[in-house]
């Protein structure tokens, strides 16, 4: 066994800059976008809401225009790493939204007294055109003002909690297709507010053996219109100030705005620098179905990403999934079944890149079963054999498992272990903590004991590169502006995409393929 420390990734901005950092890099360069053309100078957004909604979010937006000093220092919860894939049903127990997606995970560091860290927390600098992201905000007054009275019917009516969500859930894709025919121009995002009642008497329940969430519903539905416009959702209580967050509101601008600026036209805020752009990053996860009470049906997430972060989903068939069966709660593959979601996720990946990628990664937090492990289930020989007739014999792969790991390294300090700490165990397993002390914030950032990611390949490339392109991947997370997470975008948005897709119509014959539809 061997120790060895991998030195942080470094990410990509306009003019070349590279650092370690988002925050800094944006606000020394700006966004990636400004140097490969593909940036905007501005987001047209509309609104759905009622009209005091509107009004409260149209002045919450408006702080952003402007310099906001960070006001806290905070650990994060999502460096908690947790790869289960399994069936186990407290994992989807959880609340409405937890923090909305663009918030990320966050929690107040209260020991870390009166002194802000302003590399981990620095100031907002404005989301302005003049500021260092050359962008800003605009709505021409293109919105749709709900009546109150409509909601409120529905909450009060006799009807079962789960027709209430169905409904409220119509009401909104309604207003949002309304909205689109009879706007002048076309938003680039349409913003989703939720009120107070809603979110407290139908945000989440279970009911029977099935958990319902509106935010997901919401999102489901509306995609299913194939109208093409990205959505973000946002509780009332965020924009008129009743939410207890659990960031101030310099770190909320940040994220919110490097969201949003991604979800326009599929912007890029930062990229790779040490990624092999000939490599297509995959990910495979598995997600119940919300059918009839049917504990047993499950579907499979593809999600392919080149070095700028550029996700590309693939949703693959329903399958039942018995685990009484085969003694194992997490799904895997019939060859046919895995030959089929790998040609044609590749596929598009060649379609929409334009270009054909030389090596394939393939993430899954399951370990990849052949016919000597159960013969009815040889996915590893579907997904090479898928590979090779898209990308032909001389194609290199490696077929990466991500599991969570109790293992743990000690080291003599006050501080645990560095993020990017290395103990290699063969050629083909290691053991990488994703999280750990940061150099560059002088601590640890992390809510919780850092625990490092147990990390199996099947292919050429050493252990040691594998868990280097691992580490980079952390960072490419653009739903927030973090310096980093606990697991690679590959398995991260696989799980997310997965929460909305299990409500999808299932009549629905072509959902929006790119991720930040999803965010």
């Amino acid at each position: 066994m061997e120790i060895q420390y991998l030195k942080e990734p470094l990410i990509e901005f306009a003019e070349d800059f590279l650092c370690e950092d988002p925050k800094k890099g944006i606000e020394a360069m700006g966004f990636y976008s400004i140097s490969n053309k593909s940036h905007k100078s501005q987001i047209q957004y509309s609104v759905i809401g009622t009209k005091k909604q509107i009004s409260d979010y149209k002045n919450w937006i408006e702080k952003f225009s402007k310099p906001i000093e960070s006001t806290i220092n905070y650990k994060l919860s999502s460096l908690k790493v947790n790869t289960d894939d399994s069936d186990d049903e407290t994992l989807e127990i959880e609340s409405f939204f937890g923090e909305e997606d663009f918030e990320g995970n966050y929690i107040e560091d209260l020991d870390s007294g009166d002194i802000i860290n302003k590399k981990a927390n620095p100031d907002f600098p404005g989301f302005n055109s003049d500021s260092c992201f050359q962008c800003e905000f605009l709505n021409d007054g293109d919105d749709y003002v709900i009546n109150s009275k409509n909601i409120t019917e529905i909450l009060d009516s006799d009807k079962k909690q789960i027709q209430k969500l169905i409904d409220i859930s119509e009401l909104y894709t309604k207003c949002y297709l309304e909205l689109i025919e009879n706007s002048t121009g076309r938003p680039d995002i349409i913003i989703v507010l939720i009120g107070k009642d809603v979110f407290k008497k139908i945000g989440a329940f279970t009911l029977g053996n099935v958990f319902h969430n509106l935010r997901r519903k919401v999102k489901a539905d509306i995609l299913a219109t194939d109208k093409n416009i990205p959505i973000q959702i946002i509780l009332e209580e965020t924009i008129d100030g009743t939410k207890k967050s659990l960031q101030d509101l310099s770190m909320i601008a940040w994220n919110y705005c490097v969201a949003q600026y991604y979800k326009t036209a599929n912007c890029t805020p930062w990229t790779i620098k040490d990624i092999d752009a000939d490599t297509c990053y995959l990910g495979i996860s598995f997600h119940k179905i919300n059918e009839n009470g049917n504990n047993h049906l499950r579907s499979s997430i593809a999600q392919a990403f080149n070095k700028d972060g550029k996700g590309l989903v693939f949703t693959g068939k329903q399958f039942e999934w018995r685990s009484e069966k085969t003694r194992v709660s997490t799904p895997h593959l019939k060859y046919d079944y895995a030959k089929e979601l790998i040609i044609n996720v590749l596929n598009q990946y060649k379609l929409i890149n334009k270009h054909t990628p030389k090596r394939v990664v393939i993430h899954k937090t399951s370990d990849f079963w052949d016919a000597y492990i159960n013969s009815d289930y040889n996915e590893l020989d579907g997904i090479i054999d898928g590979i090779k007739e898209v990308l032909g014999d001389n194609v290199e792969y490696d077929l990466v498992t991500i599991k969570s790991s109790q293992l743990r390294l000690l080291r003599n300090s006050d501080y645990p272990v560095l993020r990017g700490t290395l103990l290699k165990v063969s050629n083909e397993k290691a053991y990488l903590y994703t999280n750990g002390f940061i150099p560059y914030y002088d601590t640890y950032p992390g809510a919780y004991v850092p625990m490092p990611l147990s990390i199996e390949n099947i292919g050429e490339t050493p252990i040691v590169d594998i868990c280097k392109e691992i580490l980079a991947l952390t960072k490419m997370n653009f739903n927030n502006c973090s310096y980093c997470d606990g697991l690679p975008i590959t398995i991260q948005f696989s799980k997310k995409v997965g929460e909305i897709i299990q409500y999808f119509p299932k009549d629905i014959e072509n959902p929006p393929n790119k991720y930040f539809f999803y965010m």
